[in-house]
């Protein structure tokens, strides 16, 4: 099988690592191109497995040869945006396609893939995104629902819940979209931080811009209860920083792409109750399961009164619901689909 997506960086960003995970499971080769994260093109270590990386250009044409010459294999896209070049190419070819998805399904991209002619399944995050493509046109059985899988292991949280002193973990700090200050939700952050004298605040760095946010922090007198950490790939360093924590938080001011961020789920499976904002879908789901807050859009921010019963009960509800994240039951609902191709 081949998987093909426009970017891949190793061990850092979630969508690789479904694609590595795929690959591994099912003898697979990634094709991919360089685009962001400094990511070297054609490095030894990936190519030793399977993994071939290269320049945007040279990623398209070797994309065309390796589907072409192998014109009965598998081929697993993984699409941020319709792709024109992609679709003539598996419409020519004829190999047997599945998409994944990690956006939210809009019109524009549903017609793009009604025009793939040798389509066999579309896979999407949540439940609310196959109910949006079956409202655009597709068939149920056309769509199966992949829980985001988490990249750390499930381990029942096993911290004593101190209501004096709570431990915030922010999910998505990503200057790639947006402001990570004011639309990502940083901002909301610093004001519940002063509402509540008791939290703190830990913020693991992937755009490490810091210095208007350090300003900000200090305008609301709380930035001596905030810990900003490099985790630089360190997995250890990843789960003991959840592990830490009472709860991981993603609160956007304003829609964003990722309706599954991946540190939400790599928080809950170690047990870690959410608090969200309802401007992305996941809040659906955390409302429903009973494993965290939703804050409503434009809110400000509020003094939060938290038992250590209440706590107990999201923690343990968490854990109990993240099973559909691990990585075992995400790999299982991709393979039988390819066995049932068709």
């Amino acid at each position: 099988m081949i998987l093909i997506n426009d970017f891949f960086v190793r061990h850092k960003e979630a969508v690789s690592n479904q694609m590595e995970l795929i690959s591994k499971r099912n003898n697979g080769k990634i094709i991919a191109a360089t685009r962001f994260m400094n990511q070297k093109a054609m490095q030894s270590e990936d190519i030793k497995d399977n993994i071939y990386i290269y320049s945007p250009m040279v990623y398209i044409i070797k994309a065309m040869k390796e589907i072409i010459s192998n014109p009965k294999e598998i081929v697993h896209i993984f699409e941020e945006e319709p792709c024109l070049w992609k679709r003539l190419l598996l419409n020519f070819s004829k190999n047997p396609l599945y998409v994944s998805m990690y956006r939210r399904p809009n019109e524009k991209y549903s017609k793009h893939l009604k025009k793939y002619k040798n389509l066999k399944k579309v896979f999407v995050e949540l439940d609310k995104h196959k109910e949006m493509l079956i409202q655009y046109g597709f068939k149920s059985n056309q769509i199966e629902v992949t829980p985001t899988p988490s990249k750390i292991p499930r381990k029942k949280s096993e911290k004593i819940f101190n209501k004096e002193n709570v431990n915030i973990v922010f999910a998505s700090w990503n200057n790639a979209e947006g402001d990570a200050i004011v639309e990502r939700g940083l901002e909301y952050l610093l004001g519940l931080l002063r509402e509540n004298t008791n939290f703190y605040l830990t913020i693991p760095l992937r755009d490490n811009d810091t210095k208007e946010f350090e300003k900000r922090a200090e305008e609301y007198n709380v930035w001596d209860r905030i810990a900003l950490l490099n985790i630089n790939n360190n997995t250890d360093l990843l789960i003991n920083m959840f592990d830490e924590a009472d709860f991981v938080a993603f609160v956007p001011q304003k829609k964003v792409v990722k309706d599954v961020p991946n540190s939400l789920i790599d928080g809950i499976v170690r047990g870690k109750p959410i608090i969200i904002s309802n401007v992305i879908d996941f809040s659906d789901t955390v409302a429903k399961e009973k494993i965290g807050y939703v804050i409503e859009k434009g809110y400000e921010p509020k003094k939060l009164e938290i038992t250590a019963e209440e706590y107990k009960k999201m923690s343990d509800k968490a854990y109990s619901y993240s099973i559909k994240h691990s990585q075992d039951n995400y790999a299982k609902i991709i393979e039988k689909a390819y066995k049932n191709k068709k």
